[in-house]
């Protein structure tokens, strides 16, 4: 900035600063408002500020370049909440870095003492002092009508007076400065433009535009004090001293908020009839609603202390019913109720803090750098502006424990409010159960049989949704130990639903998001667990002993976020009946039983589309498309040139279903160089060299890792995998469609993908297939050629292990019903089932030990359940007071048989 032009008192540029175009503002209107105008040219202290702490931050292009067309057109005013030397400084700087038109008035400010030493001396001087406010705002409108009729831009605060003169002013029922300011703005362009409509030029009349800016010093919530939040001055105007000290220790988390232009002449002739002051109202509220939604999606709501949270929670009816149920029993009282909701708040509620979660964010950054080669994200700009009008809940993906801590670090890197994410108690481990706690986490326990304990929970949900901050929790519960999505867990989206009916919230957004891993970092401890093993229990010794796992790299992750899910849209004409009965207005029993099934319903329905689109949301890596070739073949081993054949076989059927690749992946798909050689850094994957070529191979130990990256892709490849075991068994084409839809009802509960999805999808899939020359049609089947042979047969084992594992669950069941009426015991079952599976594999009849697995045989005995083959009963057992399912023949039992001979032909067939 040392070599900008020296400059006279007005903001008319030389052809040294093309950013200024040349106005027809007179000169007496320049010298007037020079002593709030941007500067070419700084001072040499605020030339070294600039210099010293504006100079990492810059203007997106695209904002400049929307700028730059805009004053091509015409005047830009430029409007922010809070009048601010310091803001409007930064911004003289920006604009000088970026070309942009500099500002030739500001309201409510001085800005001379900026410019260097004789500019400033000679504005100085001739300014005249104490003037009365009303002579210095009647200066002012003159002065901004002036710049705009010229073309110029400016600068308006809507909010310049201190908390004594607003109040006073507002009292008066006098109006603001500001708003008459915005009047001369519109008033400007209305005559100007009924001059030239009765004028014969014809002349276009020159257009203005508003435009809201939005600046932030620091990320993360505001805590509500007792009193004046010093950080940033009175309620309407913050102080420049303090907010230039906080400046000086928040600057490197600078961003600036740029929204859309307002065009004033088109706002004006839409709205003719309203009159010029009306439009400037109008305008004037659009910006405060503009700058209000920015400042709620980088602050959220305002962050009470537990105490006064703790107070609300205290007057929840449900709290208070469960008190007085508590203080009734043997050795209660009032007094003992109210101490133990509070110390079953203080175990559950989260206690964010800005300071905390900025301690997180460089502490978990350095961690991510460390272990990940990036972090990429989809769609987290919608989703920001979805969170601008709406509150929203995160509904992840869980496959590692770093899930919840990528979300918050992207939130709060991004200038989005972190959300409170819901955690299981043991995560509350040591001390960083209280940094988790601080970060936004609140805890719940794995049992809800307390019934204080359940109220003291819904109310504090309850809080969050009233409130309006950002929630997150993990539909599937748990992890998913082998890369499938689980069944959805449906208490914590029950216990928004009925929040959401309680409030007077217009809308809450569910937002399904889909997190994959090139590299599990928890992956020899999930491998451990499907093979048996205890769970490893958390603990800070587990996490120092963790600190290998920093000396190695896991690739990237992949952060996608999905389509919303609107509840108020979703509930639809359900909610007036929904509402009343979660307000207790409805007084018929019959009635409240309906009602309560339809909601039970419908939660249900909801969670299952929040599955389906987390699974739709995934992006395909290298990783998992690797894994579904070398698991589709029989032999653990096959030459380089068919593992990258294949594996652009699969990422063009991906393509084709509208699946995302990673840009890694599609970069490297030509020789795949890149992605082998990671998964031979990984240990996935092994050289040799042969007479035949490169050997590329996998130890049987592995095979458990293969199958957890595989899964995050499978349900992508359900389609193709059934479409290619119905062609190379020979069926007709007729009843190729006809073995679409039976298998897609068998395996919704693997993949987690709508039926109608599915059967739209196969038409598209069997023309893929015939493009590639893998089948023909001859008459009325298809065929398999020769060189659709390999690729088909390695779609066709996709799902082999899930059948397989069905077809075992289903010869158990058999076989214990037939001598046992009473029914068995889930447990019971899958032991069997277990070793049932692994007798089949050492005679050959099961080849894919890798699909064996709890979560794939519970499943299967869901899946029979809901044909009502099977019925199901959640029992208490053992001292501890554990849980177990009972199962028992079912309405349609003698169905059984026939599902039997259904897998066992798919069985033959494969």
């Amino acid at each position: 900035m040392s070599d900008s032009p020296e400059m006279s008192d007005t903001v008319s540029t030389t052809e040294d600063a093309p950013s200024a175009t040349p106005t027809a503002v007179p000169p007496a209107i320049q010298k007037r408002s020079a002593r709030s105008a941007m500067t070419l040219r700084f001072n040499l202290v605020f030339r070294f500020f600039a210099d010293r702490f504006f100079k990492h931050f810059a203007l997106d292009a695209a904002v400049v370049e929307r700028l730059l067309a805009l004053e091509a057109r015409g005047s830009v005013v430029y409007v922010m909440r809070y009048s601010s030397r310091l803001d409007y400084f930064l911004f003289n700087a920006l604009f000088l870095r970026h070309g942009l038109r500099l500002s030739g008035f500001a309201n409510a400010i001085h800005f001379y003492y900026y410019r260097p030493l004789h500019q400033m001396l000679a504005i100085g001087l001739r300014l005249k002092r104490a003037r009365p406010r009303e002579v210095e705002h009647s200066e002012d409108r003159e002065i901004i009508r002036e710049h705009v009729h010229a073309g110029s831009s400016v600068f308006l605060f809507l909010r310049t007076q201190r908390l004594r003169a607003f109040l006073r002013r507002r009292k008066s029922g006098m109006r603001s400065d500001e708003l008459d300011l915005m009047g001369e703005v519109v008033r400007c362009v209305v005559e100007e433009g009924a001059e030239d409509s009765a004028s014969a030029s014809g002349d276009r009349p020159r257009e203005v535009f508003v435009v809201p800016l939005a600046i932030f010093w620091r990320k993360g919530p505001r805590t509500q004090n007792r009193f004046l939040n010093v950080d940033y001055g009175s309620l309407t105007r913050p102080s420049d001293f303090v907010k230039v000290a906080r400046f000086l220790s928040t600057y490197r988390s600078l961003t600036v908020k740029v929204g859309d232009a307002v065009d004033v002449r088109l706002y004006s002739m839409v709205h003719a009839s309203d009159g010029w002051e009306r439009i400037a109202k109008r305008i004037r509220r659009a910006v405060l609603i503009h700058l209000f939604r920015e400042e709620k999606v980088v602050e959220g709501p305002t962050l009470r202390p537990r105490w006064r949270v703790l107070r609300e929670v205290l007057l929840d009816s449900g709290v208070r019913s469960a008190m007085a149920v508590r203080a009734s029993g043997e050795g209660g009282s009032a007094e003992r109720a109210e101490r133990e909701v509070e110390k079953i708040f203080r175990e559950i509620s989260a206690d964010m803090g800005s300071s905390w979660l900025a301690l997180g964010a460089v502490t978990v950054g350095g961690i991510f750098k460390r272990l990940f080669a990036s972090i990429e994200v989809h769609r987290l700009a919608e989703i920001a502006e979805d969170a601008k009008r709406n509150p929203i809940v995160l509904v992840p993906s869980h496959r590692s424990y770093f899930d919840f801590l990528i979300l918050s670090w992207l939130f709060y890197q991004n200038y989005l409010v972190p959300p409170h994410i819901a955690a299981r108690e043991n995560m509350a481990f040591g001390p960083f159960g209280f940094l988790f706690r601080r970060m936004g986490a609140f805890f719940l326990r794995k049992s809800f049989d307390d019934p204080l304990y359940k109220e003291v929970f819904r109310a504090y949900v309850a809080y969050l949704v009233r409130e309006g901050f950002t929630q997150e929790f993990f539909i599937e519960g748990g992890r998913s130990r082998t890369g499938k999505t689980l069944a959805p867990r449906l208490g914590m989206l029950s216990w928004d639903v009925d929040a959401f009916l309680e409030s007077n919230r217009r809308d809450l957004f569910f937002v399904p998001i889909a997190i994959s891993y090139e590299r599990l970092v928890e992956e020899s401890g999930m491998i451990e667990e499907l093979d048996g093993g205890e769970k490893t229990k958390e603990s800070v010794l587990g996490l120092f002993r963790a600190r290998k796992y920093l000396q190695r790299r896991f690739g990237s992750v992949h952060v996608s976020f999905g389509e919303p899910i609107s509840l108020a849209g979703a509930l639809g004409t359900h909610r007036p009946r929904f509402e009343a009965l979660q307000r207790g207005q409805i007084s018929s029993p019959e009635m409240r039983s309906v009602l309560e099934d339809q909601k039970r319903e419908f939660v249900s329905s909801l969670g299952h589309s929040l599955v389906e689109r987390i699974g739709w949301a995934t992006v395909a890596n290298a990783t998992s498309v690797a894994a579904v070739v070398l698991l589709g073949g029989v032999h653990r081993g096959l030459l380089r040139e068919d593992l990258v054949t294949g594996m652009r076989d699969v990422a063009d059927l991906l393509r084709l279903q509208g699946v995302r690749l990673t840009p890694a992946f599609e970069r490297d798909l030509e020789e795949l160089r890149e992605s082998i050689a990671f998964l031979e850094r990984s240990d996935l994957l092994q050289s040799r060299l042969d007479h035949r070529g490169e050997i590329l191979h996998f130890e049987a130990n592995r095979r458990r890792a293969l199958d957890i990256y595989r899964n995050s892709i499978a349900h992508f490849l359900v389609i193709p995998s059934l479409l290619s075991r119905a062609v190379l068994a020979g069926l007709g084409r007729d009843y190729v469609h006809q073995e679409l839809e039976i298998w897609v009802d068998v395996f919704y509960r693997e993949y987690y993908a709508s039926r109608e999805l599915y059967l739209t999808r196969g038409e598209a899939v069997l023309e893929h297939f015939e493009s590639e020359g893998w089948v023909e049609l001859e008459g009325d089947q298809w065929v398999t050629t020769a060189e659709g042979n390999r690729p088909l047969s390695i779609l066709a084992e996709q799902t082999r292990g899930v059948v397989e594992c069905y077809d075992t669950i289903v010869r158990v069941v058999l076989a214990w019903m037939e001598s046992v009426e009473e029914g068995v015991l889930r447990s019971g079952l899958i032991k069997e089932a277990q070793s049932a599976f692994e007798s089949a594999q050492l005679l050959g009849y099961s080849r894919r030990a890798e699909a064996l697995s709890d979560t794939t045989l519970d499943n299967a005995l869901s899946w029979l359940v809901s044909r009502s083959i099977l019925d199901a009963k959640v029992i208490r057992t053992g001292k501890r007071n554990t849980h177990d399912t009972r199962y028992a023949r079912g309405e349609k039992w003698a169905d059984l048989e026939e599902i039997q001979r259904l897998l066992a032909s798919a069985l033959r067939d494969g």
